[in-house]
């Protein structure tokens, strides 16, 4: 389904997924463990924003797949 890609996210969804990652990168996390690392700021993500932690994981893993298809020009922003 590429020809569907970024189409079927609303705006509303990809705003929560660039908020999600706003967390993300501003939770703390273990600086010498990279697994570790995820983990906590996954953690902190699902805290901030009421959800299970599942539910954090999958909003930031869509939000780097949507900024990987992005830069490789399936998508447009």
């Amino acid at each position: 389904m590429p020809e569907t890609r970024g189409v079927q996210a609303t705006e509303e969804v990809k705003a929560e997924w660039s908020l999600a990652y706003k967390y993300y990168l501003r939770a703390p996390g273990d600086r010498f463990d990279k697994k570790k690392d995820r983990t906590a700021r996954i953690d902190y993500v699902a805290q901030e924003m009421k959800l299970t932690r599942k539910q954090a994981k999958r909003r930031i893993r869509n939000y780097e797949a949507w900024q990987r298809n992005i830069k490789k020009g399936i998508v447009r922003p």
